[in-house]
């Protein structure tokens, strides 16, 4: 079969286990096969793997070339806490149940003989860590670093100091991480500027549905039109089989249709038989599900789930039975997907437009959430019911708009939820993702999309995600179980995204009592509008595209490649699966505390869940503290006060905080000491900042005062700035919130560091109503960054957004300097085209570098930064990069340039601008359908909904802009390249550059030295 690659497929096509892995530990862009390097890294420990706190150091030196271009680490750990260092610094951390870290660490690797250390504690599970670091030098040669038996490896005492050889260890390897199929996802599955979000228009009003010789599939696989959709069959938005093997398909207006295959399901190509309308009275069926004996659906637009079945032997459905009706009037995020459990109750999933029940028989989240509080928010949910509809109970919440729901073999369950599209380029936006449901689970969502000021919907109480998958429109889910795919995919979770025309493949890997998984694709097509699946008796997968009055097909897809004996499981798989099994009992068993009601068995409940309410496992902590919240609060409101290890104290004072005992809660928050608070781990800097935040916002106007809010928040201040980016803006936020003293002072330095848009509108955020503590230069600083807002890409909110801040920030300006800063923020874009030519001194090379480094400046070794301001404006940086409040953002903000690289890096990225190029600011190729090609930086868009892409052709005139309709997009790639010319130092003298490296390492600090 012709398999043609789209618009944006710049991965490899295979899934080997060494190109994959290339790909996801070595961190090394492909295009091919041959191209992948071989990367042997392993799991390893040292020691005993069964006991918590066990701290061993590994560590090994290499050697790097003189002139390093790029050092990258990717690094894992399971079941331990670590800490990776090179040359004595540290490079990150890592904590428990966290997904793998990828970083730049150029910075921290120097020329010659380095030394990389990991210093690692075990906790309750089997203890492993790998990493790889891949080092590429000026000339493109290769160095790797990975975990193996080369390494050596010391125990740690308690002291943090290392012990000598009278404690020897021996290494130990637990399998390679290229078998980790969560490791290794084939190809990149994020979406970019390239691909076209509307391509689901193409689908619109044609006569057939799409070629599939056109698509994309994962080698191995073959896919095929069964059948289009005809003139009177309307649009088709689900699919399920039935007890027969017949295919029912639900219409987008109204009515199922049931189709018979051929009867050998074998075929190479199985034929569609007998048609029929077995219903054409229920609307907009989302949900379809064949059990017990019937179909159940979830038809959005009548608000119901119904139950059809035959009663009288004649496969006409005789009896629609209403299950449930609700009432809500808009179903947009309405009833979608259905599945049935392993304890035989049918699961129904809901977007946020569906009301939660009056009342349930049984309610599995907390109590202290706010519809148990009588202050319903709209939210995505899940609930269950029994065969016939009698008894229903909420299972899980905080959802936004998911749509399918699907169990793995285990009985574990998972949905893929959909993001605010509005909120897109912002920090309050939370992306697509897959979610693991555990009994009870809230994450965190609730229906306040263009509120302001704006709703940050993760909270260290929220049951962690599992996979984020980034932009998309979420539609079907469904496990490979029942298909006869080979491993790794009959074991993934497949997942449709309706928006971008594809199914991607989520390998998960069960992780204690949750998961960590990773996404590949694994059938791309345009337009390929995928809005329902189910896989068939012949083990193939069956899936329809449809939606908004397109032109549906039904198409298979089946593995037709050469079969490979399984993998055998390595080790460490053997023991991480074997730890979940026991977690997941674990859980479950504290899931069934929420449901005990007998006072005789109260101390034996709380004994069972005190444990679990330290352990370093997210999941079972959650499940512990939600069974907490579900028994008497007098038995457990005094329970902070036995509590001397941080973690457990940290989540009954959350509990009590939501249970509105913000008393106790901060009375146990106070013993903390300031200097240990600092110390623990982020994520438990992040619960303290949470239980600090219910109680202030719930004490706020209370008179008199409930709690001491001013010792509270010496709390939080103590823990700003930090060295978390999330605690950073957790705790800057509520020190907003609550007009903290002293919050500009440490606030603006990161503003001025930021170099990520959503990280920068936080801080623009939450600096806006800052009233006290400006001096001149402060305000200009942060006006300049408000001014810069003009280059925010996002969803449709985010010229709100900008509008908002703005306003904000103007009104907390003196009234006598409001109109002065007014104008500040509607400047027009700077002409830097007017800045005349200069004569070439020098045509400088890399080989120039000492020369230039050379100590003296001609004038006592003393740079001149207003000369250095200037070269950078002479010099074109200007135009694409910004130091401080000054230049355009085109390129990466240079303001925090001398905290991450050598001024020898800076100088050979300019003299060589293709040495390392950063993924974002790579320029992309196009082809187009007429067999133009166009190169460029494409412009970023955080939406990526727009119809054409803007192609910035000379960066050095960002005015100048190619659109191309994404339609007409047939190919892209893109290149190693730089977009910034070469040769942008040679109209400057020696002194000039060196003055200019030293203005770039004020950060701009000394921009009004040299304006003109």
């Amino acid at each position: 079969m012709r398999k043609r690659l789209q618009s944006s497929w710049r991965a490899p096509t295979s899934f080997g286990v060494q190109i994959a892995l290339a790909l996801a530990v070595c961190g090394v862009r492909t295009h091919g096969a041959d191209e992948a390097p071989v990367c042997s890294a392993h799991w390893l420990w040292a020691g005993d793997r069964s006991a918590a706190d066990h701290r061993v150091a590994f560590s090994k030196t290499f050697d790097a070339a003189d002139e390093v271009a790029s050092a990258r680490l990717v690094a894992v750990a399971d079941f331990c806490r670590v800490t990776v260092t090179i040359n004595g610094e540290i490079a990150a951390t890592i904590e428990p149940y966290v997904q793998p870290i990828d970083l730049d660490v150029r910075r921290f690797v120097r020329a010659g003989r380095n030394r990389i250390a990991i210093e690692a504690e075990s906790i309750a599970g089997p203890s492993a860590v790998g990493l790889s670091l891949e080092i590429v030098a000026a000339d493109g040669s290769r160095e790797t670093v990975e975990t193996d038996r080369s390494w050596t490896v010391r125990r740690i005492d308690e002291d943090d100091a290392e012990k000598g050889d009278d404690a020897p260890l021996r290494i130990e390897t637990y399998g390679s991480l290229a078998a980790e199929a969560w490791l290794r996802p084939g190809r990149d599955h994020r979406i970019h500027e390239t691909d076209n979000y509307g391509q689901w228009k193409q689908a619109l009003g044609g006569a057939q549905a799409s070629d599939p010789s056109a698509f994309h599939v994962s080698e191995g696989f073959e896919i095929e039109l069964l059948r289009a959709a005809g003139e009177d069959e309307d649009s088709w938005i689900a699919v399920c089989f039935d007890d027969r093997g017949r295919l029912i398909v639900a219409r987008e207006d109204k009515g199922l249709l049931r189709m018979a295959l051929s009867a050998d399901h074998a075929a190479d190509r199985p034929m569609i038989g007998k048609v029929e309308t077995i219903d054409d009275s229920l609307e907009e069926c989302r949900g379809l599900l064949w059990a017990h004996g019937g179909l159940y659906v979830n038809a959005n637009e009548n608000r119901g789930l119904y139950r059809l079945r035959d009663t009288t032997g004649d496969d006409r459905f005789d009896e629609v039975k209403l299950l449930y009706q609700g009432n809500e009037p808009n179903a947009g995020h309405g009833r979608n997907g259905l599945a049935l459990g392993p304890d035989g109750m049918i699961y129904s999933v809901h977007g946020d437009a569906v009301r939660l029940h009056e009342r349930f028989d049984r309610d599995l989240t907390s109590p202290f959430r706010e519809h148990a509080w009588n202050k319903p928010r709209p939210q995505g949910h899940v609930v269950r019911c029994d065969p016939d509809g009698t008894t229903w109970e909420l299972f899980a919440s905080g959802l936004r708009n998911p749509y399918g729901l699907a169990f793995d073999p285990s009985g574990e369950l998972f949905t893929y939820d959909a993001d605010a599209e509005y909120d897109m380029g912002s920090p309050w936006y939370r992306p697509t993702r897959v979610d693991h449901l555990v009994a009870g689970s809230d994450f965190g969502w609730r229906g306040v999309t263009r509120q302001w000021p704006p709703y940050y919907p993760d909270h260290p109480e929220n049951v962690p995600w599992t996979v984020d998958i980034g932009k998309g429109s979420p539609t079907e889910v469904e496990f490979g179980t029942q298909s006869d795919f080979p491993s790794p995919y009959k074991e993934a979770l497949f997942i449709l995204d309706w928006a971008y025309g594809r199914i991607l493949a989520v390998h998960l890997e069960p992780r204690g009592a949750g998961y960590v998984g990773a996404a590949e694709p694994f059938v791309k097509g345009r337009p390929l509008n995928v809005t329902g699946m189910d896989f068939g008796p012949d083990g193939a997968m069956y899936f329809v595209t449809g939606g908004r009055k397109t032109q549906s097909g039904l198409y298979r897809v089946r593995f037709a490649g050469d079969r490979k004996e399984h993998p055998t499981a390595t080790p460490q798989q053997l023991a991480r699966r074997k730890h979940a099994d026991h977690a997941r009992r674990v859980r479950r068993g504290l899931e069934a505390h929420r449901a005990s009601t007998d006072a005789d068995r109260l101390p034996s409940v709380l004994a069972a869940i005190r444990p679990h309410l330290a352990d370093p496992d997210p999941t079972l902590r959650y499940a512990a503290r939600t069974a907490l919240e579900h028994q008497p609060i007098d038995a457990w409101r005094d329970r902070a006060d036995d509590e001397s290890r941080p973690l457990p104290r940290l989540e009954i004072a959350l509990a009590l905080a939501r249970a509105g005992e913000i008393e106790r809660c901060a009375e146990a928050l106070a013993k903390f000491d300031p200097h240990t608070i600092r110390e623990l781990p982020a994520s438990q800097r992040l619960i303290a900042i949470r239980a600090c935040g219910i109680c202030l916002d719930r004490a706020a106007g209370n008179e008199p005062p409930q709690i001491d809010s001013a010792r509270l928040l010496r709390l939080v201040d103590r823990l700003y700035p930090g060295d978390d980016p999330a605690v950073n803006r957790a705790a800057s936020a509520l020190l907003a919130r609550h007009e903290s003293p002293g919050l500009l002072e440490k606030t603006l330095p990161l503003l001025v560091a930021a170099e990520e848009q959503a990280e920068e509108l936080h801080y623009l955020f939450v600096l806006r109503k800052v009233a006290a503590g400006w001096t001149p230069e402060t305000r200009q600083a942060y006006f300049a960054r408000l001014r810069g807002m003009r280059r925010f890409q996002g969803g449709e909110g985010m010229p709100d957004f900008i509008r908002l801040v703005r306003n904000d920030a103007l009104e907390s300006v003196p009234e006598a300097e409001r109109e002065t800063f007014a104008k500040l923020l509607i400047e027009e874009r700077p002409r830097y085209e007017d800045v005349p030519p200069r004569p070439v001194v020098r045509k400088w090379k890399s080989n120039d570098v000492e020369e230039l480094l050379a100590d003296g400046n001609g004038d006592g070794g003393v740079p001149d930064l207003a000369r250095g301001r200037r070269m950078f404006e002479a010099a074109s940086c200007i135009r694409c990069h910004r130091v401080g409040t000054e230049g355009e953002a085109v390129g990466p903000d240079l303001t925090s340039i001398a905290g991450r690289f050598s001024r020898r890096d800076v100088l050979l990225s300019v003299l060589e601008p293709s040495r390392v190029v950063a993924e974002q600011y790579r320029p992309v190729q196009v082809l187009t359908t007429q067999g133009k090609v166009f190169t460029g930086q494409p412009l970023p868009s955080s939406d990526f909904r727009a119809e054409t892409l803007s192609l910035l052709a000379d960066p050095l005139r960002p005015d100048r802009v190619t659109e191309i309709p994404k339609t007409e997009i047939e190919f892209s790639k893109v290149l190693e390249t730089s977009p910034m010319p070469e040769g942008l130092l040679d109209t400057l003298t020696r002194e000039e550059i060196r003055d200019l490296l030293a203005f770039l390492e004020t950060g701009g600090k000394a921009s009004n030295v040299g304006h003109r």
